[in-house]
């Protein structure tokens, strides 16, 4: 009787989807973080959710601090070219 209810048309099915997701700079980025604070190995088993929020706080803050330096780093680069 419980398979019934649980395959009725119209209801969600709660288990994860296998579709590869495609990742961005920003994800990459995450990962390589994840793995220099010793955190990659909780990521891949119980997913960015495991995470406590210190350890998801210390990986946003450090990957804020790096798009900011990505950024000031291409903006100099573009100063140089430009004043030739």
């Amino acid at each position: 009787m419980n398979n019934d209810l649980l395959n009725k048309p119209g209801k969600k099915s709660k288990a994860k989807s296998t579709k590869k997701k495609i990742l961005t700079d920003n994800d990459i980025m995450k990962y390589e973080i994840a793995s220099e604070l010793g955190l990659l190995d909780k990521v891949t088993e119980q997913g960015w959710a495991g995470l406590t929020a210190k350890e998801a706080g210390r990986i946003g803050g450090i990957l804020t601090s790096r798009k900011k330096q990505q950024k000031k780093m291409m903006e100099e680069a573009k100063k140089d070219d430009g004043a030739v």
